[in-house]
């Protein structure tokens, strides 16, 4: 259990980000199941969500667990494991505070979570934590967005609605605003609508790092990784350009 207070992906949040991408991307699915292939030992999902990838890959036979901090991403991973018949090894943490005494031959990050965590100090942190849960030739593979994602239009009002199978809906708008210290902050409310009546609205502040990636490097490089590969999105034979909005590290321990 976290003791920190998740101000992000809250019911709603959870319910839309299900309702607007109900499968990983197969592009990033097939590229870390070809890592879990190759993996010797078990594999660990840190801010695992509602199991894009979690679950393909533990229905391939793949021993993995994951955390999350959001209790209802928790509880729709679960709900997917029960409908599936599966039981996950998942629990509810931050990065920063897991204690764990396992280590793992695969530790893997997608959909460029890691930036989340936008306070540097926990950034190194996290990544100090990772290569010590990692087995001697364990691999920590994970996605970031560099400074070539910044938003091109900021202070402007954009919106899109999902449905529910009972016919509600969920609106969500968002407000992107200017970049500061390398941080994009869009704000983000959620409406749970059904006719004409609002039944339930969120608000949220959501933030992401964007990264220089000589800084990256250099973090890598000082929490102990030696081997590091900066790759392009999702190619395993091809290094990372310049223009890349997203990238893909590779650091073996």
């Amino acid at each position: 259990m976290t003791n920190k207070t998740l101000s992000t992906y809250l019911s709603l949040c959870t319910e839309y980000y299900d309702l607007d991408k109900p499968q990983a991307p197969s592009d990033a699915l097939a590229f870390y199941r070809e890592y879990a292939k190759t993996a010797k030992g078990s594999i660990l999902e840190p801010m695992c969500g509602t199991g894009h990838f979690l679950i393909p890959i533990l229905e391939a036979g793949y021993e993995i667990h994951g955390f999350d901090a959001s209790p209802f991403m928790l509880d729709a991973l679960h709900k997917k494991c029960v409908a599936k018949r599966l039981k996950p090894k998942v629990w509810q943490g931050v990065i920063q505070e897991v204690a764990l005494k396992e280590t793992y031959a695969l530790i893997f990050i997608p959909s460029g979570s890691l930036g989340l965590i936008i306070d540097l100090r926990e950034v190194k942190l996290c990544l100090k934590k990772f290569w010590e849960q990692l087995k001697k030739g364990g691999k920590l593979i994970f996605e970031v967005e560099t400074l070539k994602a910044i938003p091109q239009k900021v202070g402007v009002w954009k919106g899109t609605v999902r449905q529910k199978a009972n016919g509600q809906q969920i609106l969500m708008s968002k407000l992107s605003l200017p970049l500061v210290d390398n941080v994009d902050t869009t704000m983000c409310r959620y409406e749970l609508v059904e006719g004409h009546k609002v039944l339930k609205a969120e608000m949220e502040k959501f933030q992401v790092r964007l990264y220089d990636l000589k800084y990256m490097d250099g973090l890598l490089k000082e929490v102990g990784f030696k081997q590091i590969k900066c790759l392009k999105a999702f190619d395993y034979n091809k290094v990372s350009g310049i223009e890349d909005e997203v990238v893909v590290y590779e650091c073996t321990k």
